[in-house]
């Protein structure tokens, strides 16, 4: 049996292998410690009760060097509108729990649907290539999440979030932020004088 220090990692390493498509290390972990057709990792590593189900990747996210990560349970009543700050620098992955999430940006965000990120998986598992099964929702373009959809919204946009529907609705939001104290520190090699996000600026 694997060590459970390792678990994580090892999860971590052959999903991104699967991802990438360019690390034999990577894609031999996942062969050896996937059972065939589980590309959702459930069962994985000999440790009985204890399941992993992917559900969604967003690559190649600017961050500040340092940030403030917040998880959330928020829920919208029937009716209920949240409007977005366009001053706001806090990245946001969303996960609709229950309900229905309307949201209406005015720059664009991904959405990966319910259902359709495993199906991804099993493609590159089996030797194929890894399509991200991400849209791209345009600005000022009005999209409904369901339940199981994941959303990546970006910092400083504005519009708002609703609920159309009848019935309440629950989310999950990892947040990302710069930090509320001390400011944000420029990452190794930012030249002097370049503005960082967080940083207050006199």
């Amino acid at each position: 049996m694997r060590r459970c220090s390792l678990l994580v990692p090892l999860v971590i390493i052959a999903l991104l292998g699967l991802l990438v498509g360019s690390s034999p290390v990577a894609h031999a972990i996942a062969q050896d410690s996937t059972p065939e057709g589980t590309p959702s990792a459930e069962g994985e590593f000999g440790l009985e009760g204890v399941s992993f189900e992917p559900l969604a990747v967003t690559s190649g996210v600017s961050l500040p060097s340092q940030a403030d990560l917040v998880l959330v349970r928020f829920s919208l009543e029937p009716g209920a509108v949240l409007p977005s700050d366009p001053n706001d620098p806090t990245l946001a992955m969303v996960l609709i729990e229950a309900g229905e999430f309307t949201v209406e940006f005015d720059m664009p965000f991904t959405v990966t649907r319910a259902g359709t990120f495993v199906p991804a998986l099993a493609t590159a598992e089996a030797g194929g290539a890894f399509v991200a099964p991400e849209e791209t929702v345009a600005a000022g373009e009005v999209v409904t999440l369901q339940v199981g959809d994941v959303a990546v919204f970006p910092p400083n946009v504005g519009g708002e979030t609703r609920n159309d529907g009848e019935e309440r609705l629950v989310g999950l939001a990892f947040l990302v932020s710069p930090p509320t104290e001390g400011g944000a520190v420029p990452a190794e090699g930012t030249p002097e004088g370049t503005p960082v996000v967080g940083t207050p600026t006199s």
